[in-house]
């Protein structure tokens, strides 16, 4: 099987037991129906933009073209560093994503992962975010009314 790797999706099943597919190329392989076996990944020297498919040198910002990186909303410090959010200031890169991603309610949280960490995750319902940390307990502190207020609450729980 051969294509390009995207981030490992997860969910969680019926019986409450979390799922991991990779997506590689069109499709997806069951890590957990890998589990206790050996598998071998080749890099084929080919490193393809997650945005625009465009072949380039070196990915930025978990896959990105440099162009991409810097010019999608996506990349921008502000996902990073929520408390950077500008898109008050009417400078964000894509005033649709920006309501979409940013203006919308965001949830504060701890969870227990490799050791306690302060989060934040877009909407209401924080447990995929949580999976995907890998975390064995977490808790919602709160929700907030947009971006830049989780990051603001963020980095002061951090201080604690």
């Amino acid at each position: 099987m051969e294509g390009n790797l995207r981030k490992m999706k997860t969910s969680i099943g019926p019986e409450g037991i979390v799922n991991y597919e990779l997506p590689v190329g069109d499709n997806l392989i069951s890590l957990n129906d890998l589990l206790g076996r050996t598998i071998c990944l080749e890099f084929l020297g080919r490193i393809n933009c997650i945005s625009c498919s465009s072949l380039t040198k070196k990915s930025f910002s978990a896959g990105y073209c440099y162009p991409c990186f810097m010019s999608l909303p996506e990349t921008d410090m502000c996902v990073v560093k929520p408390e950077m959010c500008h898109f008050h200031k009417g400078t964000c890169r894509d005033e649709i994503w920006g309501k979409e991603n940013c203006m919308i309610g965001h949830t504060v949280y701890l969870a227990n992962s490799s050791n306690l960490k302060v989060g934040i995750t877009r909407g209401v319902s924080p447990l995929k975010r949580w999976i995907d940390q890998g975390a064995i307990e977490a808790i919602p502190l709160g929700v907030t009314k947009n971006r830049l207020d989780s990051g603001t609450v963020e980095l002061a729980l951090k201080k604690h």
